[in-house]
């Protein structure tokens, strides 16, 4: 699609997707709009290294969950990208019932801003493949899936919303995986884990790993990501798909990965994991190869990538 001079909506513009999407719909000649409240980020380091794409959209400070924040949206927008609210299962149990009123109640507001403004063609929104906590593999889109936690139940819940909305307004939920890469470093002890082994590293401490390093997840890096989400708009694809590499690595060879790339020989502290912890996840990923013309880069590629960012940026 030629997104120049297309009207665009990106919720939780300041976040890692949404910082990362708006960026890229930019260089795309997009007139991006934004709704953030500049929450669960470090807000002034956000706002510095966000200053370039800030400057050049229009911003609606407020809460999604709340209706007043939606009425100075244009009714001309064209695709709703909903990237706002928590993205840890760390702040729900921190306060559940905030994040899950904003996870919920955001999506129905912009399904019905959607439902209530015929020039909107598609609402994008995330899910999570940490929906799949009680399944064993293959991790695809026909099972039913069992969540082992209330991050995941509220994106569960999302899914259903979503679907319930499907005779008036077009969406996709995007089961994420494990996004990482730039723009994690303004979401305080809240990034993926990848990063936040990173960061450990490059600041001389022993990453913390739950249980053995055994664990394995479906690691995507930023940029094949932002291509998906702007392809689930282009195309006519509805419902639910699962967005990762197809593969499965262990923590043990993420901390591999990454002492190559850093070299200071800190050794992980290891500590037992929760009773519902979750194992392993690797996504399937035959229908997103069938909807998105992309082949991920793996973890390999990715972690060096995203630590040449990191020493970019000190």
């Amino acid at each position: 699609m030629n997104w120049k001079g297309k009207k665009v909506l990106v919720t939780g513009t300041s976040g890692f997707i949404g910082s990362n999407l708006t960026r890229k719909l930019l260089t795309e000649g997009a007139d991006v709009f934004g709704i953030d409240n500049f929450s669960y980020i470090e807000e002034d380091m956000a706002k510095g290294k966000l200053h370039d794409i800030l400057k050049q959209i229009k911003i609606i400070e407020g809460d999604v969950a709340e209706e007043e924040t939606w009425k100075p949206v244009p009714g001309n927008i064209e695709y709703i990208f909903h990237f706002a609210g928590p993205s840890s299962i760390t702040l729900f149990k921190e306060n559940p019932k905030k994040c899950y009123a904003e996870t919920f109640l955001g999506l129905k507001n912009a399904l019905e801003f959607a439902k209530e403004n015929p020039d909107v063609k598609k609402v994008i929104y995330p899910s999570t493949g940490s929906l799949y906590a009680g399944n064993e593999f293959p991790h695809n889109e026909n099972v039913y899936p069992q969540p082992r936690n209330s991050y995941a139940v509220a994106k569960m819940a999302c899914e259903g919303l979503a679907s319930s909305y499907s005779d008036f307004v077009k969406s996709i939920g995007l089961r994420i995986f494990a996004g990482y890469g730039p723009g994690e470093e303004w979401k305080k002890d809240f990034g993926s884990v990848l990063y936040l082994f990173i960061r450990d590293q490059m600041n001389g401490i022993s990453p913390v790993v739950w249980g053995d390093g055994q664990q394995t997840r479906d690691f995507i890096y930023i940029d094949d990501l932002t291509k998906i989400i702007t392809q689930a708009a282009e195309n006519d694809f509805t419902g639910v798909v699962n967005v990762g590499t197809g593969r499965a690595t262990s923590f043990s060879r993420l901390l591999e990965i990454i002492n190559e790339n850093i070299k200071t020989g800190k050794k992980p502290t290891y500590i037992p994991k929760e009773r519902n912890y979750v194992d392993n996840l690797k996504a399937d990923t035959e229908i997103m190869k069938k909807v998105f013309e992309i082949e991920p880069i793996l973890p390999d590629e990715g972690i060096k990538k995203f630590i040449e960012y990191l020493n970019s940026q000190k």
